[in-house]
């Protein structure tokens, strides 16, 4: 798949004026570029709300362990293809958080579903406000129905848990005892206070990533109009659903280069946006996994210095 992108983007790179583009790029304004970090970082402490509001009344976790949970699970989207990345997230939240493996994988699959309505909001504001070509409103339906039919399980799994006899040893059985185990945490469909304030957090998370390109645009001193965040937003909804590549790497700047050559931008100027775009967001979404080690590590080191041995007695 890498060799694929990189095949495309060197097509793509053949008629543009990389020295011009360079100029643009190194032109973007540091103080905006500053508050596109700032905003995409802020994503992360959404995110851990989020994790924190999903999980089930009974568990009692610090915000810091979900955090370093939730640290993990963002460096490793950014780093490893799907679904590395999400098994990631599921061990890192039963073992840090010590809810166990069954609550994680619900937080994950909730977590997976406000994030997609989330998305459906940003695309139907895309749909609203832009003349979209007919290839991008059909890959809209399709996420749609796709989202729609996986919260339709959910819903359903949650209303109605499946009864299995702990007595099963089929490998079905144990999967159908797995489900009926795992859809007793999904509590949260179950009560429509915690699952609005649930949607509330995925719609802040999604704003939070939209100033962050709105942040970008304006470093370069581009005067585009209001939806045009929005439009780069719901195409990389759309092209990032699953990331096949690490860190989404190619696909990532291909989509933005060609949503703001939408708007008739340069195509240098196009990927400078794109490229400065994808930098800001991997900056705290990769940066958190390595920093929370990094503490963790030493950290543990000063506690085992500080650690005072008695002699053996004789």
């Amino acid at each position: 798949m890498w060799f694929f992108v990189a095949g495309l983007f060197y097509l793509g790179l053949q008629s543009i004026d990389l020295d011009r583009a360079w100029i643009e790029f190194s032109r973007a304004d540091p103080f905006w570029l500053f508050g596109a970090v700032f905003f995409n970082a802020c994503i992360l402490l959404v995110w851990t709300l989020l994790w924190r509001l999903l999980l089930p009344e009974k568990c009692s976790v610090p915000f810091s362990r979900i955090f370093q949970a939730n640290s993990y699970m963002s460096t490793s989207c950014n780093t490893i293809p799907f679904p590395g990345g999400h098994a990631v997230g599921v061990m890192a939240l039963a073992r840090r958080a010590e809810v166990g493996h069954s609550i994680a994988l619900s937080v994950l699959a909730l977590d997976q579903l406000m994030e997609g309505f989330a998305k459906i909001f940003v695309l139907t504001l895309v749909a609203i406000f832009v003349p979209l070509p007919e290839p991008m409103r059909q890959g809209i339906l399709v996420f749609v129905f796709v989202i729609g039919f996986f919260a339709a399980i959910m819903f359903y799994l949650a209303h109605k848990q499946p009864r299995i006899k702990e007595d099963t040893v089929s490998f079905m059985g144990k999967v159908r005892r797995f489900v009926s185990r795992w859809s007793v945490h999904l509590e949260i469909l179950r009560d429509v206070r915690i699952f609005s304030f649930g949607l509330l957090l995925a719609f802040l998370m999604m704003f939070a990533q939209t100033l962050g390109i709105w942040a970008v645009q304006k470093s370069l001193g581009l005067d585009l109009p209001f939806w045009a965040p929005i439009l780069v937003m719901g195409a990389l909804n759309l092209a990032t659903v699953l990331p096949v590549t690490p860190g989404n790497f190619g696909i990532y700047e291909g989509t933005a280069f060609l949503a703001y050559q939408f708007y008739g931008l340069s195509s240098e100027s196009a990927l400078s946006l794109a490229l400065l775009q994808h930098l800001c967001f991997l900056i705290p979404m990769v940066g958190s996994g390595y920093l929370v080690l990094l503490f963790l590590t030493s950290a543990q080191k000063q506690s085992l210095s500080e650690e005072k041995w008695v002699p053996d007695e004789t």
